[in-house]
């Protein structure tokens, strides 16, 4: 049965759950509740279009009970079902943009950059958007429309976004760091090598001791005097030796080491003192959502680690850490 004009603003979702009703029953319940939430709003003066929606209504019914007998939590608990559909998005965006960004522009990339679209999309039905979800499902509708348009034209599309053709992400607010991502300019801390600031050799000593021969100071030839009187007694009166004193050994003073100072510690990039200075044992106890607050956060956070967006990455890690300490993400 085709859908009826009335609402073939929202056929994709239908096409969408039919694609994922054999392999994530979750994903294609909740497109059909998309289907007919937003269906009674635009087809209300329309006999066609709500015939069309009670169909779809039964269908959703049988949707339902097959998920309450497997006891799918997903099912009755919004933030088990957002977490679950937020993480498949997640995973076709990222994948999506990892091929694109390799110049891998296939059939397969358009498709699946559109489908992460409309997922994100289903988030709407729990909440309203995060910032980053907002900008990662503009972008991937931006994304999936101009790689169509350039495979229909034959031109060769440009890896990664293109600035030329965004002017309709500009009003996002936040930075998921899809578009030209500033690179954190790091301070150059200085190394300190050992080698550079000690002695590369030991001082010399004397190899050896100055020899002194006593024999070669001492006289060689003494003179006796005899008495004259008596010659044929003769007296043997030698000259005293000299006294040697020998001079001082030479003393050897090894100079100071030199001593190193450590340089000053550069002031660290805004955000990560207050990351690393973790006083572990305050936090507080956490209800259900607030704990799901956290696991999304730091899903937030690793998701702007891949596009090397260290600034959003920093200040949804921080967030999280507040509400583990005290409860607030201020």
């Amino acid at each position: 049965m085709d859908v009826p004009l009335s609402l073939k603003s929202l056929a994709p979702y239908l096409r969408l759950c039919k694609q994922f009703e054999s392999r994530d029953p979750v994903v294609a319940y909740h497109c059909q509740l998309y289907f007919v939430q937003k269906g009674i709003q635009i087809a209300s003066g329309d006999s066609e279009g709500k015939m069309f929606l009670l169909g779809i209504m039964d269908k959703l019914e049988t949707a339902k009970a097959n998920l309450i007998a497997q006891q799918n939590e997903a099912v009755g608990n919004d933030i088990v079902a957002s977490s679950h559909i937020e993480s498949k998005a997640l995973q076709l965006f990222l994948f999506a943009d990892r091929e694109d960004r390799a110049s891998n522009f296939d059939v397969k990339v358009i498709k699946t950059f559109y489908t992460a679209s409309l997922l994100f999309e289903l988030l709407t039905l729990f909440d309203a958007l995060s910032e980053e979800n907002a900008y990662q499902k503009k972008y991937a509708q931006w994304k999936a429309t101009y790689l169509e348009r350039c495979r229909r034209s034959g031109e060769e599309p440009v890896p990664g976004p293109a600035l030329h053709d965004q002017e309709q992400l500009d009003d996002q607010p936040g930075s998921s760091g899809v578009d030209s991502t500033p690179q954190p300019s790091h301070e150059t801390q200085p190394s300190y090598n050992p080698s550079s600031t000690l002695p590369t050799s030991q001082p010399s000593y004397p190899a050896s001791q100055p020899s002194y021969n006593n024999s070669s100071t001492l006289p060689t030839n003494q003179t006796a005097t005899y008495p004259p009187v008596q010659p044929s007694q003769p007296s043997y009166n030698p000259t005293p030796a000299p006294s040697y004193n020998p001079p001082p050994q030479p003393t050897y003073n090894p100079p100071p080491q030199p001593t190193y100072t450590p340089p000053a510690a550069q002031p660290a990039a805004a955000g990560v003192g207050d990351l690393v200075q973790v006083n572990l044992s305050q936090y507080v106890n956490l209800d259900y959502q607030q704990i799901e607050r956290v696991q999304k956060l730091c899903r937030f956070a690793s998701s702007a680690l891949n596009y090397q967006d260290y600034k959003t990455t920093l200040d949804n890690l921080q967030r999280a850490l507040n509400l583990v300490r005290i409860g607030r993400e201020e």
